[in-house]
């Protein structure tokens, strides 16, 4: 049998490779404590645990100085004076096969054999441990023994010694799992310098050695972290962090993804741990009036997100389930994992590999903030409906007759006509209204919401109004028309031309002025019974129903749901084929889509689901159809614009609450599916 001082060598290896900054300190609980899981890990038993833990609290200080995971160091080779100035000046010390900073993990410098310190050339160094040989391990035999175990150490394709989390990681998920971020920690250290937050975020290890993520994602977390915001310098975009294929979208909803993911994998101690440090770090970042791309939003859905799929999985499968990883929406991760990513659903955002019994069963996710006042399609009628789905009149876009556009210019026309002389004498006086300013500003207002178009506004009537005082003056009788206001602006597009003719029928509104009031609300009336039209089309035409079901299913995936692909996750609630079924009495799509019928009359029209539920007769609005015109009275166009109907939330989130709210405290907490649970 080998004699316990003989391995305690190998056992400090062990020890110092799970502290973070590879410094073990005895006097530390916590660190004798992952000394004690360390060697519990490997079996040994209870007696010689403690004589270990006794004989290194006596000897690990003359073990272990300054050489982090390692054994003992090389001696370091004779540094030059001018090699001794550069140490000192950049605070390295020797680390067994080259010099690096004190209290960091790696080399950053070598002794070019004259006495000089060089900096590391990383396309030709392959960051080799800081050991010339390979740590030892110790480990039980069959026969209850202890030995030495060093030949038979995992290794990768390079020859570089793995990490525990790592060899684990490509057993779940192969090199896809193990494989490091683009950009190396000491790269994007140097590339962060101006952008690096006051406070350093450190990922508790626990979430860094969990097998269960790919590694690259803990390293973008951490960067992200640790990153002020700055689109000059393109941190809002994945690449600049090191990531090479990942998911759409910028980088704050791509972390807000990857913390729900992350955290659905975790168990409950590493899951509160993950949670503190980020809302310390968040606190302190804050304090400094500092902003990450990781906001208290994201990290609150993240928590409810995660607490939600645990609780459909407890609901689904019992409490003897196990996690055994998650994928973010990336090809090499669905495969890597034995999934195939063609039959993937179109929502699907992260993928959750759950053990039950000897079966890998995969659940997909689609993750939401909420539902309240999400945007399912926003675009023009034009864009919304294809070529000829739409009666000619009800056209919009290139290509089209557009009849909303030519009522909307003859009845413009018509204003002028028959209005001539009241518009005359009211833009003869305007100046003299000593509220002119006032009520421009009103005007401006009332049409746009946002500041800086309501100066555009003012400018534009402004020049306008200039400029046709100068003409009159040179010509008592000119006539103002949309083909003078054409002249007068210098351009001959509609929408500039008609805006003008808004304005100052609005301005005139404002005034008491009759003419002025007919005219604009025959305007809205005009862009209202277009939409209204549109709205009655849909209702009794299936092509375009479905049109505008495809587009709300991009955003608002049912039929995945109903199809069992999918599961929308929203915050701490669930849509699930059981949610659907306690909302529609029934998670059949397409009896759904039988129900659904389109509402002109309300204001907006809704997508609504009629039909008999538990014997009632039953009203759900899905969505609101938002038709509107893009710049009322002038734009010559309709927005065509979808959302969650107000009250569709409510009624989702009772019916989650019903099925799976009473799940919490768990009642089974030996089980793997409990320690899973908050």
């Amino acid at each position: 049998m080998t004699h316990i001082s003989e391995i305690i060598e190998d056992i400090l290896v062990e020890w110092a490779y799970r502290v973070h900054d590879g410094m073990p300190n005895p006097k530390n609980t916590e660190h004798i404590q992952e000394l004690r899981e360390s060697m519990e890990e490997l079996n040994l038993p209870n007696n010689v645990i403690y004589q270990v833990i006794q004989n290194l609290i006596n000897e690990q200080q003359q073990t272990i100085k300054g050489t982090g995971p390692t054994q003992k160091a090389k001696k370091a080779p004779p540094l030059s004076d001018a090699g001794k100035k550069e140490a000192e000046k950049l605070g390295l010390i020797w680390k067994g096969r080259g010099y690096g900073k004190e209290g960091e993990t790696g080399i950053t410098h070598k002794n070019d054999g004259k006495g000089n310190l060089i900096p590391i050339d990383k396309k030709s160094d392959t960051q080799q441990p800081e050991t010339d040989t390979e740590p030892k391990r110790t480990k039980i035999s069959k026969d209850g023994k202890l030995t030495k175990k060093g030949d038979d150490k995992e290794k990768d394709t390079e020859g570089k010694p793995k990490s525990k989390a790592d060899s684990q990681r490509e057993k779940i998920g192969g090199k896809t799992y193990s494989e490091p971020a683009e950009t190396s920690d000491e790269d994007f250290k140097a590339k962060n310098t101006d952008n690096q937050t006051t406070t350093t975020f450190k990922m508790p290890e626990s979430v860094l050695n969990n097998p269960k993520i790919p590694k690259k994602y803990t390293q973008f977390i951490e960067r992200v972290l640790n990153t002020q915001q700055n689109v000059k310098d393109k941190n809002n975009k994945s690449s600049y962090y090191g990531l090479g294929k990942v998911g759409k979208g910028d980088t704050d909803s791509q972390a807000g993804e990857l913390l729900s993911m992350m955290a659905t994998t975790m168990r409950r101690k590493e899951r509160d741990e993950f949670f503190k440090a980020l809302d310390e770090h968040l606190s302190m970042v804050e304090a400094s009036s500092e902003k990450t791309y990781v906001s208290r939003a994201w990290v609150k859905a993240a928590k409810e997100n995660s607490s939600a799929i645990l609780r459909m999985m407890y609901d689904k499968y019992g409490d003897d389930y196990e996690i055994v990883a998650g994928a973010w929406d990336v090809k090499e991760e669905f495969e890597a994992l034995g999934f195939d990513y063609g039959e993937k659903g179109d929502s699907t955002d992260m993928i959750v590999a759950v053990k039950v019994g000897d079966t890998i069963i995969k659940e997909e996710v689609s993750l939401k903030q909420s539902l309240k006042n999400q945007r399912l399609w926003n675009g023009t009628l034009g864009s919304a409906f294809e070529s000829g789905l739409l009666p000619q009149h009800l056209e919009q876009g290139k290509g089209t007759v557009n009849q909303f556009e030519q009522n909307q210019i003859k009845n413009i026309d018509n204003f002028f006509q028959t209005n001539q002389t009241n518009i005359g004498e009211y833009l003869k006086n305007i100046g003299d209204n000593p509220d002119f300013d006032k009520i421009l500003k009103k005007v401006a207002n009332d049409m746009d919401t946002k500041p800086k178009n309501q100066d555009i506004i003012i400018n534009q009537f402004n020049d306008f109004l200039a400029q046709y005082k100068k003409d009159l003056a040179e010509n008592p009788d000119l006539v103002l028309d949309r083909d003078y206001i054409a002249k007068n602006l210098k351009t001959s597009k509609k929408r500039n031309v008609d805006k003008i003719s808004i304005i100052l029928g609005r301005m005139m509104t404002e005034s008491g002025d009759e003419l002025g009031i007919n005219f604009v609300e025959q305007q809205k009336e005009i862009a209202k019974e277009h939409a209204r039209e549109v709205a009655n089309f849909i209702n009794g035409s299936d092509e375009a129903k479905n049109a505008v079901l495809k587009k709300v299913q991009e955003k608002l995936p049912l039929k995945s749901v109903s199809d069992g692909s999918e599961n929308i996750v929203l915050g701490e609630y669930v849509i699930s084929k059981k949610t659907m079924k306690a909302i529609f009495g029934t998670d059949d799509w397409n009896q759904v889509v039988e129900q659904l019928k389109v509402n002109p009359d309300a204001d907006p029209p809704m997508i609504e689901y009629r039909a008999k539920i538990d014997g009632q007769d039953k009203v759900i609005p899905i969505t609101t159809i938002g038709i509107r015109e893009d710049g009322e009275g002038y734009g010559g166009k309709h927005k065509f614009e979808m959302k969650v109907a107000p009250d569709f939330d409510k009624i989702v989130a009772n019916a989650s609450q019903d099925i799976y709210g009473d799940q919490e405290p768990i009642k089974f907490p030996n089980t793997p599916a409990a320690d899973l649970r908050r």
